[in-house]
């Protein structure tokens, strides 16, 4: 049994719990989040009618569910290490594709997928694994295929104030944005990039073109590293 299976009942809560303050739940975080993802995907693909995308670390697929209303071309594949989560995970989604992983090798042939993601998933990986965590969702991306990694930013007090407080992250291990690149370039990653996000909690449109203004002041909340497979 892994953390997250002994987690998976209380979740939502904790998470809620940890971010209470900020006056949003989990669910505002995870729409926004899906928003960025949507455009990326809607950039560096824009002709291709139906999209392989993997989720890594996908827990409860709490995105799928805007991934599946917003952007119908997008198939959706979910792994993680947490097999109680997973079997939750296909009951609550079960248009998508959901799969047990050992952590180690994602079970799928070289070249699936036109694009994978992970969501504040990295920090509870192993640092020493970061690098072949990276290489696995290259590994099975196409070639000119897209790798999106969403993570926590510890420049951000509140951030770190968060991930202090909540018992899901007693092990977590942050990275900074710029490690990351690095990682991604070591993974053999190209056209590496960094975007900061969510500076405010306020979801109004005023407040949307701000956050997406500042993508490259390093104090959002969190950000998100894409790469491609050349």
């Amino acid at each position: 049994m892994t953390e997250f299976d002994k987690f998976k009942d209380v979740y939502h809560g904790e998470i809620n719990s940890a971010i209470g303050f900020s006056g949003k739940d989990q669910n505002y975080f995870t729409k926004v989040k899906a928003g960025y993802l949507i455009d990326l995907l809607d950039k560096y693909f824009p002709h291709t009618a139906e999209l392989r995308v993997l989720d890594v670390g996908c827990g409860h697929g709490d995105i799928h569910a805007q991934l599946n209303s917003i952007a119908p071309r997008i198939a959706l594949t979910g792994v993680d290490v947490a097999e109680s989560v997973i079997a939750d995970a296909k009951a609550m989604h079960p248009q998508n594709l959901y799969l047990a992983y050992d952590g180690n090798r994602l079970p799928f042939e070289s070249n699936s997928f036109d694009a994978a993601f992970a969501i504040c998933v990295m920090h509870h990986v192993p640092p020493a694994q970061w690098l072949n965590f990276l290489r696995e969702m290259k590994r099975v991306v196409r070639t000119d295929g897209l790798v999106v990694i969403f993570e926590h930013n510890p420049l951000n007090p509140v951030t770190r104030r968060i991930v202090d407080t909540c018992p899901l992250d007693e092990n977590a291990v942050l990275l900074p944005a710029g490690n990351l690149q690095a990682l991604m370039r070591q993974a053999d990653l190209s056209d590496v990039k960094k975007s900061f996000i969510i500076f405010t909690p306020f979801g109004n449109k005023l407040f949307k073109l701000f956050d997406r203004a500042m993508f490259w002041m390093p104090l959002g909340a969190q950000y998100y590293v894409r790469g491609r497979k050349a």
